[in-house]
């Protein structure tokens, strides 16, 4: 895994183009509309997905897998640092326009911290430190072909340097599968809404 610098901002704009394509053409499980539930068209996609890109870009928490890019990683957490301020306050800008205005963006949030909280927010509150996957995409030219298990393998050994756990959430059951099965455990499903869900996963 390598952290991506030195990017122009066409390269960071074609990244964030892939990942918001994997994230809109993604095949959800027939109980789950995920992301797609409040982000109805690709370009929209495409503005949120560039909003957390770019923010995360530039405060050094974006990764590939190699300079080939087969796939994508956002870390945040103890040791590998969080969104700056201002990028911060610029992302939630462009989340905004992107879920149609402020009344679908509360609505969105509400949603995803639904049914007990985040795991994130759960682990804060019992003050205990973390590296959380933000996000994590291989590219659909790459899938099936090991890359997700080489950067969740990653994230292990760097979380087991400092005796941390990892965590994440995700919005389709499949995909959570897919996670357990590459050492997370399922920590809890929240329903929150018609055909949205959220599966909070840990490994310890």
């Amino acid at each position: 895994m390598i952290k991506l610098q030195g990017l122009s901002q066409e390269e960071i704009s074609v990244i964030s183009g892939r990942i918001a394509d994997a994230f809109y053409d993604y095949k959800y499980n027939e109980d789950d509309l995920g992301l797609i539930k409040y982000i109805r068209s690709r370009e929209d996609m495409h503005t949120y997905i560039n909003a957390i890109v770019l923010a995360s870009y530039r405060s050094g928490l974006l990764y590939a897998t190699s300079p080939k890019q087969e796939g994508y990683l956002i870390l945040s957490g103890e040791g590998v640092g969080k969104i700056g301020v201002i990028d911060g306050l610029r992302m939630i800008s462009a989340e905004k326009k992107a879920l149609g205005g402020f009344k679908n963006m509360k609505a969105f949030i509400s949603a995803c911290f639904a049914d007990g909280n985040t795991i994130e927010t759960r682990m804060m509150k019992a003050k205990r430190k973390f590296i959380r996957i933000e996000v994590l995409v291989v590219r659909p030219e790459y899938q099936k072909q090991g890359y997700m298990r080489q950067i969740m393998e990653y994230v292990y050994d760097l979380a087991d340097k400092s005796s941390l756990p990892v965590i994440l959430d995700t919005d389709d059951k499949d995909k959570s599968l897919r996670y357990q099965h590459l050492g997370m455990k399922l920590d809890r499903v929240r329903s929150c809404g018609e055909h949205f869900h959220m599966y909070d996963l840990i490994r310890e």
